[in-house]
């Protein structure tokens, strides 16, 4: 990515006429990751994929829950109890004397003592608070396929946070490509410009002195008009692009920028089996879709689980009083484990198990489709990058030609042996041959930037370090550790 962009033939010091704030690439990349939206993006779903498994992973643990009520009661249910509680008080033992005979010789009775509880609680008020401890025990694979599902996920969202940088440097990259090509074209017409104001004053110069017919001023002067017309439109492309830079580094689109970096060309190192090998290695996307794959797959474990009993061990507490947190009405507790089990429910769960089993293929499907369109784009940019660099060559010498041509027709001209056409066709191709010079270095160092894109070229974490990290066991975490770039 380093290499993008320059040639002494097109570029010059009057590109920086107009542009107060010098940028290099590699500043444009930098200030294009660290402002981008879509690399946020991406950096929040990886935590909320963290969180996930987080969750999943508490979920094996005990839950502890209070539940607390205060009521103020009353109504016909109650009101004995609170005239007893109006005439004896709180519940409590009193001795209850009865007759329960006579003496056998005598009309004295015989006195029993019993003690009996008098008095009841008033029910004005009640309170009422449990605590509940649950653990799980045995969930038949349920958790545990929801620990994987959620590791999964985020593998995958590593792998996609990468190549959202991926492809936030390729934006980078293009944006400033375009505005150095389209910088480049607006010298070419600004010279064409020039050539003919120049030409045009020599025609009218010889027109003045008889050497020349009015036909040739008046053909220069349409030529004029149109080399000026173009190079209106150049500057309004070139403003575009400029606005387009300025949005993808993080910039005001109104800012003038000055690029310090031009096109250049450096043969690629890579033949196109290397770089599809490469990409089937490193594209983070593909091999995130295989962590889908992985997913799917654990949630099919998850949904097979409700076939299976689950086990809980329970512990419980309760207490129910006049008074908050009191004991007198009711107070009681409980420990051991529960046991339930779905004998039969309707096939909900066979459901469940068939519909994730469908979304495995689909997932897998997609996969096969994703790593055909990446080595599809490999390939195409691949052949766009050669096709480009073959054309190198070939314009570089079409512009020597050209030039030559014109210096010969423009002496012929001003000698009288030749006509004005000659000399106006001759610019028309020295500028075409510029143009299309421009443009093959402008297209190969895209094509290449494109190619990088294409085969994953890391930004700051190797996915292919990753994956095999994470398949030797490491965490997400440490397989990014492992994985991280050396800055």
């Amino acid at each position: 990515m380093a290499v993008l962009l320059s040639t002494a033939l097109l570029m010059s010091g009057g590109i920086a006429q107009a542009e107060n704030m010098p940028l290099s690439l590699a500043d444009s990349i930098d200030m294009a990751l660290d402002t981008s939206d879509a690399i946020e993006a991406s950096e929040a779903g990886r935590r909320a994929a963290k969180w996930t498994l987080s969750a999943a992973r508490h979920s094996t643990g005990p839950v502890v829950s209070w539940n607390s009520q205060a009521y103020k009661i009353g109504g016909r249910s109650y009101e004995n109890a609170n005239d007893a509680h109006d005439m004896y008080g709180d519940p409590h033992k009193e001795t209850k004397l009865s007759v329960v005979g006579y003496t056998l010789f005598s009309d004295e009775p015989v006195i029993s003592e019993q003690a009996v509880t008098v008095g009841a609680y008033p029910y004005h008020n009640t309170f009422a608070n449990s605590w509940n401890m649950t653990v799980p025990l045995y969930t038949g694979g349920k958790l545990e396929g929801q620990i994987r599902s959620s590791r999964y996920g985020l593998n995958r969202a590593d792998l996609t946070l990468e190549r959202s940088r991926q492809t936030v440097r390729f934006q980078a990259a293009e944006a400033y490509a375009n505005l150095l090509h389209r910088l480049n074209l607006k010298r070419i017409a600004q010279q064409a410009v020039d050539m003919a104001n120049t030409q045009l004053k020599l025609i009218n110069d010889q027109f003045s002195e008889g050497a020349v017919a009015k036909a040739d001023v008046l053909m220069m002067e349409v030529r004029l008009a149109n080399y000026r017309q173009n190079l209106v439109n150049s500057e309004a492309l070139m403003e575009v692009a400029e606005s387009t830079l300025a949005n993808v580094v993080g910039l005001e689109q109104d800012t003038k920028i000055q690029p310090v970096d031009v096109f250049s060309y450096e043969p690629y190192d890579k033949d196109l089996a290397a770089c599809e090998e490469y990409a089937m290695a490193h594209r983070p996307d593909g091999l995130a879709a295989e962590y889908v794959i992985k997913a799917a797959e654990a949630q099919t474990d998850t949904a097979k689980a409700d076939y299976r009993p689950r086990v809980n061990g329970i512990v419980g507490h309760s207490r129910a009083s006049n008074h908050p947190f009191g004991i007198e009405r009711n107070h009681t507790w409980e420990a051991g484990v529960g046991v339930s089990w779905n004998i039969f429910d309707n096939g909900i769960t066979e459901a469940g198990v068939q519909k994730s089993k469908a979304l495995e293929d689909q997932y897998r499907a997609e996969a096969r489709n994703l790593w055909k369109n990446i080595r599809l784009e490999t390939r195409s940019a691949y052949i766009e990058m050669k096709a480009a660099e073959a054309n190198i060559n070939t314009t570089a010498a079409a512009v020597k030609q050209a030039e030559e041509s014109y210096n010969i027709a423009k002496v012929r001209y001003e000698e009288g042996v030749d006509i004005l056409l000659s000399v106006t066709d001759a610019q028309e191709k020295l500028t075409q041959a510029q143009s299309n010079y421009s443009t093959a270095l402008y297209q190969y160092n895209l094509y290449r930037a494109n190619l990088e894109k294409a085969i994953g070229v890391p930004v700051e974490l190797d996915p292919s370090i990753y994956v095999e990290a994470e398949q030797q066991g490491a965490s997400a975490d440490e397989a990014t550790r492992t994985a991280q770039l050396a800055q």
